[in-house]
């Protein structure tokens, strides 16, 4: 018979008369103490008369304050804290990574409610990682404990530990988890820690598939943000250990993602094109067809250009049916050029890209602003490390109401794309302007 079956009697008699060692360990480091932990007259014999440590460990380093904590034993939980006279938060009672018995209670709503009202524990102890009990609740999975946290006690979701994580990175395991923190607390999907991991990063290398995918889902994540160390977080669900190809096949999913191909960058479109040419109408309509759009920057000045500056709108986007993209929407205006030359060629520099080029038919000289843009073009284009696209985009047509001048026009046109193909690939795109 075992303490583990509650016989005090003849724990007593082994005790005062045969003199039985209470510290004596069984091969994982339990003391009797560790046994008695379901039977409340047990325990309390052992901790008042027989004057047991309530910090004993076992092999693991848990000490039996702890293991009743995160069992929920609030019963005799409650004894304990009242032999050590309430001093639970004590450094003593700290165990080697200095987590408090709060932390081991996180999956246990009643213990919590416990330790903070009645016992006065501080709910922003941290243990040796920076971690909080919100931090180890999230990690956890404790839905319960985490809403009773955060809206009785009002605490920081953005408070990070030692790594720079706030909840959202350690909630990346529990789907549930995440989505309260995303559709109640409005948690930011894109912070990132020291590392510049986002939770995305931080889910692909360590959570759930259906976390990875709902953060897709969102339209908020960029499945290519690069961390610190120029990770992606598609590259470290390939480093998973066993089930790298469900992840990859979640980002192709919502990316679009062609593991043949580069995927440490998105596709470069150059949109270029004098004014009034229609290169704002073109990428407001890329731009309002695409399933997420980040801003990286907006440098130009319209209403009054200023000479040598970059003159460019770059956006990130995941489109339908584009993919990938970061659209650079260049300005027309001819103090930008010489700028020009020096940014494209860095944009090239990693992998080609695709240049729109947008031609006004009404404009006179047409022809001539065409020439030019294929020359200029063609120049950036053999700089490049890997093949690039030309598509010319020919707007207005539809306000040319004579067939024949229309027809004409047309022809010019394509009679300079075809010229220049022999140099460089160029395929024609007509567009009409209530059609863009």
């Amino acid at each position: 018979m075992t303490p583990s079956e509650g016989s005090l009697d003849v724990m007593k008699y082994l005790i005062n008369t045969r003199h039985y060692n209470l510290m004596t360990t069984n091969n994982s480091g339990e003391t009797v103490l560790h046994y008695a932990v379901k039977h409340i007259d047990v325990v309390k014999y052992l901790i008042n008369e027989c004057n047991c440590d309530i910090m004993a460990t076992d092999k693991d380093g848990i000490p039996v304050l702890h293991y009743v904590a995160s069992k929920g034993l609030l019963d005799v939980l409650k004894c304990m804290v009242m032999n050590i006279n309430g001093h639970i938060m004590d450094q003593q009672y700290h165990n080697t990574i200095g987590r408090t018995v709060l932390h081991c209670a996180v999956k246990r709503i009643d213990v919590v409610k416990y330790l903070i009202n009645e016992c006065n524990c501080d709910i922003m102890v941290t243990d040796n990682y920076g971690n909080t009990i919100l931090h180890d609740a999230a990690s956890a999975g404790s839905l319960d404990v985490m809403k009773y946290l955060i809206n009785t006690h009002h605490c920081n979701l953005m408070t990070t530990n030692n790594r720079g994580q706030t909840v959202i990175h350690l909630a990346v395991k529990h789907i549930d988890v995440v989505k309260y923190l995303i559709n109640e607390c409005n948690c930011d999907i894109m912070i990132t820690d020291e590392n510049g991991w986002t939770p995305l990063h931080l889910a692909a290398r360590l959570g759930s598939a259906e976390v990875v995918e709902y953060f897709l889902s969102t339209g908020n994540c960029d499945p290519l943000a690069k961390s610190k160390l120029e990770a992606t977080p598609l590259q470290l669900a390939k480093k998973r250990d066993e089930d790298s190809d469900t992840f990859i096949t979640i980002f192709k999913k919502f990316g679009d993602i062609k593991i043949s191909h580069p995927i440490d960058s998105y596709v470069n479109v150059l949109l270029v094109g004098n004014p009034g040419a229609g290169k704002s109408t073109l990428s407001h309509v890329i731009n309002d067809t695409a399933t997420g759009s980040f801003v990286l920057g907006s440098f130009r000045n319209v209403g009054g250009v200023v000479p040598c500056t970059a003159g460019i709108i770059p956006y990130k986007l995941q489109h339908r049916t584009l993919s990938n993209i970061i659209l650079h929407d260049f300005a027309g205006h001819s103090e930008y050029y010489s700028s020009h030359s020096a940014v494209i060629e860095n944009l090239l520099q990693g992998s080609g890209g695709v240049f729109l080029i947008v031609v006004n038919i009404l404009e006179k000289e047409a022809v001539k602003q065409l020439h030019q843009w294929l020359t200029v073009v063609r120049n950036e284009a053999q700089k490049a490390l890997n093949q690039c696209h030309i598509i010319v985009i020919v707007s207005h047509v539809d306000e040319i109401s004579n067939s024949f001048e229309r027809r004409r026009r047309k022809e010019e046109i394509q009679e300079i794309i075809v010229r220049e193909s022999c140099l460089v690939p160029v395929s024609p795109f007509v567009v009409q302007e209530e059609g863009i």
